[in-house]
């Protein structure tokens, strides 16, 4: 496993209908019909444009033109809207599209972001992690671009860890790891999205997940400047205990049915019950961190090369794995100079009826 501080940086008419046609690549756009609900795995192809498939990488369709340059796309609860960083003159923005494929509001937030975007769990406000000349920070605006505030900076020289890993908790707060200073120790703190009444939550930690029913928080605890295991406590940070004692394991995340956690442990997905019961190792060889479907039964992540020589091409992939351990597949492989982005669960909310263009790789 990489070293702390690497790791820190570490279809609608097509799909679902018996009547629909299936889009296949190079087939021309399907007639407008009405899309069942059906989980998607979206993805942005290697032209940045945002595409959609099946869970077993079947019927891809394309969401979002390529020419907005489209990176670390997150949806919202509801699946209505899709938030991701594009290119608007030139600048890196914050974009938020519909179903349609419609770009509803171009923010001109005052940050440079950089994944990831979170959704608050009523769709009011995304966060958003930021570089700008006078250091790094975590900002929160509203989706149309309004209210844009700074949460957390930390200016250099930087003296601990700036802002990172932002996660929402069921009631609305946001929740980060955080230690710029001496005076703010280093730690997982929660404040509202105004930026008021920050919380202190566990010390010493990093990378918090909340349970979906919001009553518990998972973490990973630090020994030193080592990693020291996933540990759940309450969510305010009381009771905590170890679920794990590996220096290894590291970007737990809560099934959505909140029975099962999955985290890292070197490159393998390990899946547990929140006790620690039922450990088991799905698949090994990610190159990122696991990512639940919405039903709580398939893990998404990505896999490639370790190292990158130069401009050479390599291959990267998108892999879909059971959480039960039965079986992965490879959804998606591409040969370029980049790496594929990490994909995006969608709720299974129906599609509009849309007339939409097969996708490639």
């Amino acid at each position: 496993m990489a070293d702390r501080a690497s790791r820190r940086r570490v279809a609608a008419s097509c799909i679902a209908t018996a009547a629909a046609v299936a889009c296949g690549a190079g087939a021309t756009a399907a007639p407008a019909s009405r899309s069942s609900a059906v989980e998607l795995l979206t993805y942005v192809d290697s032209s940045g444009g945002l595409c959609a498939m099946r869970a077993d990488g079947t019927h891809r369709v394309r969401l979002l033109s390529a020419r907005l340059k489209v990176g670390a796309p997150n949806w919202s609860a509801d699946g209505r809207y899709v938030a991701f960083t594009g290119a608007v003159s030139h600048q890196v923005k914050i974009l938020v599209a519909d179903t349609r494929g419609r770009v509803r509001w171009r923010n001109n937030v005052i940050h440079s972001p950089f994944p990831p975007l979170q959704w608050s769990p009523d769709g009011g406000h995304i966060a958003y992690l930021f570089q700008w000349p006078y250091g790094d920070g975590l900002a929160v605006t509203r989706p149309d671009g309004s209210d844009d505030h700074a949460i957390a900076v930390s200016t250099p020289p930087v003296n601990g860890d700036a802002p990172n890993a932002p996660t929402w908790t069921a009631d609305g707060r946001l929740a980060f790891d955080y230690g710029p200073s001496t005076e703010v120790p280093q730690g997982i703190y929660s404040v509202d999205p105004d930026a008021s009444d920050r919380r202190l939550l566990v010390a010493h930690a990093i990378e918090p997940a909340f349970s979906p029913d919001g009553s518990k928080l998972a973490y990973v605890a630090l020994s030193g400047s080592n990693l020291g295991g996933v540990h759940i406590a309450d969510a305010d940070g009381s009771n905590p205990r170890a679920l794990t004692v590996s220096t290894d394991d590291a970007a737990p995340t809560w099934s959505p049915n909140g029975e099962r956690i999955a985290f890292l442990r070197g490159d393998s997905i390990v899946v547990t019950d929140p006790d620690g019961s039922n450990e088991r190792v799905i698949a090994s060889a990610a190159r990122s961190t696991p990512v639940w479907s919405p039903d709580s039964k398939l893990i998404a992540f990505r896999r490639g090369p370790t190292s990158i020589v130069g401009n050479r091409p390599f291959t990267s992939q998108l892999v879909v794995a059971r959480a039960d351990g039965g079986g992965e597949r490879v959804v998606l492989q591409r040969r370029s100079t980049t790496y594929v982005q990490q994909p995006a669960w969608r709720p299974a909310t129906a599609l509009p009826p849309e007339k939409r263009l097969p996708c490639a790789a």
